[in-house]
Formats: C-alpha cells, sequence, structure tokens
C-alpha cells in the first residue's frame, strides 16, 4: 500500500481516537466515584485506540466498531469480549414526547388536560341522560301502581326510579305518598326531608311532613311544617289559607281543619306528579 495512504488511514485513526477521548472529558467538578469511572472509560478508550493501531486487520474493525458505536449513538455497549462499554448517563429519555408547532410544553399539557375534561363531562353527561330515561320509565310504572291502589308496587318501583336518580324531588314525593297510603309514616318524612334537600321550598314535601306530623301526633311540628310552607312560598299564600284556618288561636280546631285538607290532597290519585 502506499505511503501517503497508511499515514492518511493513520491520521484518521489518530483523529477519531481524539475525538473520542474528547467526549469524554471530566467534568471539574465530578466527585471521586465519577472520577473513578471516567478513567475506568479512559482505559477502555485506550484499548479501543490501540485497536485501532493494530496491524491485525480483525482487531481493527473491532476498534473501528467500538468508536462508531461511541461516536455516532453515544450510547455504549459490548461489542468485543474483552472491552465492555457502560451505558451513557447523560441520556435522560431517549423517547420524549412528540412535540408540537408550538414546542411549549406548558401548553400541550394544558391541551391534552382539557381533552381529557371535555372526554370525561360528555361520557358523564351521556350516562347521566341514559339514568334519567330509566328513572322516567320507572317512575310512569310506579305511578300506574299508584293509581291503581297498589302502594307497595309503587313504593317497588319509585325505589328503582330513585337508585338512577337522587335528584329528583318528584321521586322523593310520590315515594312519601306511598309510604303514607301503606300508614309508615316515618319514612314518608324521610323521603319529604330528601325531597326538602334537593329544594328546601318544594310545597309537597313540607305539607306532607304536616300530614305525618299529624298522624304521630306532633301538633307542633305540624304547625311548623305548615307556616315554613307559607314563607318559603309566598306566592302560594293565597292558596294555603284558602285551605287553612287564617288564626292559630284556637289551636285544636286549625290542626284538624289542617288535617282534613291535606288528608283531602294526599289521598287524591292525582296528587302525584
Amino acid at each position: 500500500m502506499d505511503t501517503s495512504i497508511k499515514n492518511k488511514i493513520s491520521c484518521n485513526k489518530t483523529e477519531q481516537a481524539d475525538r473520542i477521548i474528547d467526549m469524554l472529558n471530566p467534568d471539574r467538578n465530578a466527585t471521586e466515584e465519577e472520577f473513578q469511572n471516567f478513567m475506568h472509560r479512559v482505559t477502555e478508550v485506550e484499548k479501543i485506540v490501540k485497536k485501532l493501531a493494530s496491524a491485525d486487520r480483525e482487531e481493527q474493525e473491532c476498534g473501528t466498531k467500538l468508536a462508531d458505536e461511541i461516536l455516532k449513538k453515544g450510547v455504549y455497549k459490548d461489542v468485543c469480549g474483552d472491552v465492555r462499554i457502560k451505558t451513557d448517563r447523560t441520556v435522560i429519555n431517549k423517547y420524549p414526547l412528540k412535540d408540537d408547532s408550538s414546542g411549549d410544553p406548558d401548553k400541550i399539557s394544558k391541551e391534552m388536560f382539557m381533552k381529557s375534561v371535555e372526554a370525561d363531562a360528555k361520557k358523564r353527561a351521556e350516562d347521566r341522560k341514559i339514568r334519567n330515561e330509566r328513572a322516567e320509565t320507572l317512575k310512569r310504572i310506579a305511578n300506574g301502581a299508584f293509581r291503581e291502589g297498589d302502594y307497595e308496587k309503587a313504593v317497588n318501583y319509585y325505589s328503582k326510579a330513585l337508585e338512577q336518580r337522587k335528584d329528583s324531588s318528584v321521586l322523593w314525593n310520590n315515594r312519601a305518598l306511598s309510604y303514607m297510603n301503606l300508614g309508615l309514616f316515618e319514612k314518608a318524612l324521610h323521603d319529604c326531608e330528601w325531597a326538602l334537600k334537593v329544594t328546601d321550598s318544594n310545597l309537597k314535601a313540607l305539607l306532607n311532613s304536616a300530614k305525618c306530623y299529624m298522624h304521630l301526633k306532633n301538633r307542633e311540628k305540624c304547625q311548623e311544617y305548615i307556616e315554613m310552607a307559607r314563607e318559603r312560598n309566598p306566592h302560594y299564600n293565597k292558596y294555603i289559607n284558602e285551605h287553612y284556618i287564617k288564626t292559630f288561636q284556637d289551636r285544636k280546631s286549625v290542626l284538624y281543619n289542617k288535617y282534613i285538607y291535606l288528608h283531602a290532597c294526599c289521598s287524591h290519585k292525582s296528587f302525584i306528579s
């Protein structure tokens, strides 16, 4: 082989070795452990350099392969049995998230979050729609049973409807009426309380509560709920006054007349919704 060509190859190998060594320059602030690791890598690179400078063709090819691995990929691994190269610890993430045109990770994160929120809201809205439709179907069955006087069946189907949605004062009121017709006034009061949690001014729930307390012989509570009905529904005061005695001076007479009215209302099949 021509001497000039040999010198050129030798020069190229020397430059390649120099580049590898430059990559391994230690940080001045490196710890003792890091420095020892660096020295270990230097020793390994010296082996690569010797292989590059070897007269043996196979040794040269092995050295070239190792050098190319270091220079091109920056990832060190075993290639020859007697040379062990460690992984480059400077690589934090080899598979970063795909960037968008803005290149702003905060914007990407916000957009992903908003998409997730929108998808979740859409799913919940669809689920709510399905539950409401089921509740409406069950309510119609319960209403039919109530009108036929089958209050136990009505309670059963109102309960199933309430499993689908608990934010309906209509369902709570209707089941309360069913309980009242079965003589289960404490359970009816419980449902009235739930109806009032949904809407604290619900007139039916207040009047039903008054009747329940009348049956439970708690006249003070009965009067209290009638007053609440007046206070929370001022637009219906005329309606309430037309059916109740305007003065509470004769409490017994007043409560009796109120009881008569409430009994008539709650017993009427059109009182359910």
